[in-house]
């Protein structure tokens, strides 16, 4: 009488899509026909994975416990379709045979014609099993480089749960109650000069979770404020697979020629504008080599972080003395390097000649310019709304309608063409000469439809702007002009371009202010008055 054999099978499907299900089900269906139309056969079960890579062994949880069944002496043979369902990783697969071997269990690859029981078992299997590894691996690379030309045609992969946006057929879309924390998130530290650990502080108290729903940390408003996506612009490719059979990621720092980093600048609508881009990204650089040196920076100043050189582009900080009469602000390039202005070995422009600010003369200054808005208001609204007046004169008058039924009959034109050579009533020649006619005037047409929206989007985008000015200029009437917590809110950024000329610029209006004025000292220095000779917009 034969010994019964106790035998598995094992099937395998690397994707979850229907029909790759499908075919898992048809191969489970085999194998069970198959092993139950062999007397000596004993169906074990039918293990499988679906939706797991080949590659590795380690998240296949069908095939794992296969392995533990036959450590547990209850399987003597494993059937399998081919090789590269068993595993596309060759040293994978040879340990894996090696070791049932020695638990005295075959294993057939039935399409390949491998049965690790014969002697040239495991040379042929060694040689399919290579063939498979290596074909994994051109699927990888092929695979790669599609994503990569989808990359640089401007298709966003990923970013499921990112704060501000949401992914729809590769664009992102702008999610608007989520982009007002990311305004909220810039502003607090470009304009408020807060760090990231306030702002997270304060986000939780207000109730206001990641995408995640969680508290909010400072790294992530950290990652937040780097993250170009919010500018418009678009960076993708920042991690990469080290190798296809490990699957291990790593960060891309550029220096990768295989996976380079992918950037399309102006890719789509930002949540917040270049001019705060740039500022925060300065202000991350600036803070970031203090934290290197050793020195803590300090936000409770109402223009912490907004104060800079018209000379050599420094941030103007508070030193010396801290005393609010006597507290000054002076260029950090003139304290670090002196006032003698050169260019150091690296080419980088080192001392500064720029003369330090009081802070009196800031709030000065400030109060001056927040009356002037006060009495100016109806003129400043009559100009903005002048402005309104204007782009919407210049808005474009096309109707893009027509010009789609145009691309829709050139297109009927063309495939009516192609039936025409295909009944030998033109020639191929006269089919290309045709076409190429016809795929102009198209491509002509849509890059006129393109155009008009183009400028009509941004066209909103400015009448939206003027309408927030006006808004806020409006509101100018109800403010404390005595009120340094006002000042912090409603600065924007200050330049000094030297002692008795300093440009001030708000939020609350388009333009600038360029305060010429008069500093005058007695008591030793100790008092001041400033004297306004003229106030210019810029």
């Amino acid at each position: 009488m034969n010994r019964t054999i106790k035998v598995a099978a094992y099937c395998r499907v690397s994707t979850d899509m229907a029909d790759q299900l499908h075919s898992l089900s048809a191969q489970i269906k085999y194998f069970t026909e198959y092993i139950g139309n062999h007397e000596d056969y004993e169906l074990i079960e039918v293990y499988y994975d679906e939706g797991i890579t080949g590659t590795s062994t380690k998240k296949r949880d069908g095939f794992n416990r296969m392995i533990s069944d036959c450590e547990a002496g209850k399987i003597n043979l494993i059937l399998t379709k081919e090789v590269s369902r068993f595993a596309r990783n060759t040293v994978d697969t040879l340990n894996f045979t090696r070791r049932l071997s020695e638990l005295k269990i075959g294993v057939i690859f039935m399409n390949d014609g491998i049965d690790t029981r014969d002697k040239d078992g495991e040379l042929r299997l060694t040689i399919m099993a290579s063939i498979a590894q290596e074909e994994s691996r051109k699927v990888s690379e092929r695979v790669k480089w599609g994503i990569r030309q989808k990359m640089k045609e401007g298709w966003v992969y990923g970013y499921k749960n990112m704060l501000g946006f949401r992914t729809a057929n590769g664009k992102l879309e702008i999610v608007p109650e989520e982009a007002e924390i990311v305004r909220r998130i810039f502003h607090s530290y470009v304009y408020e000069g807060k760090g990231c650990h306030t702002i997270a502080n304060e986000l939780n108290a207000n109730g206001l979770f990641s995408v995640q729903g969680k508290m909010w940390r400072e790294g992530a408003v950290n990652r937040i404020l780097k993250n170009d996506k919010y500018v418009g612009d678009l960076t993708q490719n920042k991690h990469y697979t080290v190798d296809f059979l490990s699957k291990k990621r790593a960060q891309n720092n550029g220096d990768n020629s295989d996976a380079p980093l992918i950037t399309i600048e102006n890719h789509h609508e930002g949540i917040i504008s270049r001019e705060i881009w740039d500022l925060a990204q300065k202000m991350i650089e600036e803070r970031g080599k203090m934290a290197r040196e050793g020195r803590k920076y300090s936000s409770h100043y109402w223009f912490s972080s907004k104060v800079f050189c018209g000379k050599c582009g420094y941030s103007y900080n508070v030193t010396g003395k801290k005393d609010k009469d006597k507290r000054s602000l002076r260029c950090v390039n003139r304290v670090k390097y002196g006032n003698n202005p050169r260019v150091d070995a690296n080419g980088f422009k080192a001392g500064c000649d720029n003369k330090a600010i009081n802070e009196k003369v800031l709030a000065f200054c400030m109060k001056y310019i927040l009356e002037q808005i006060q009495i100016s208001r109806s003129e400043i609204v009559a100009q903005l709304m002048a402005d309104i007046q204007l782009i919407q004169k210049n808005e474009p008058a096309v109707n893009c309608e027509p010009l789609k039924e145009e691309i829709e009959n050139l297109s009927r034109k063309k495939r009516k063409a192609i039936d025409l050579m295909l009944d030998d009533l033109i020639s191929k020649e006269d089919l290309k000469k045709q076409t190429e006619f016809y795929d102009s005037e198209i491509a002509r047409l849509t890059a006129k439809i393109s155009e008009s929206q183009n400028v009509g989007a941004a066209h909103k985008k400015q009448l939206d702007g003027i309408r927030s000015y006006i808004k806020q200029v409006n509101d100018t009437a109800e403010i404390d002009t005595d009120s340094t917590e006002i000042y912090g809110e409603m600065l924007k950024k200050v330049v000094v371009h030297e002692e008795g000329r300093t440009d001030f610029y708000l939020n609350c209006v388009p333009f600038g202010f360029r305060m010429i004025y008069t500093v005058h000292r007695y008591n030793r220095g100790h008092k001041l008055d400033v004297i306004v000779d003229r106030c210019e917009i810029i």
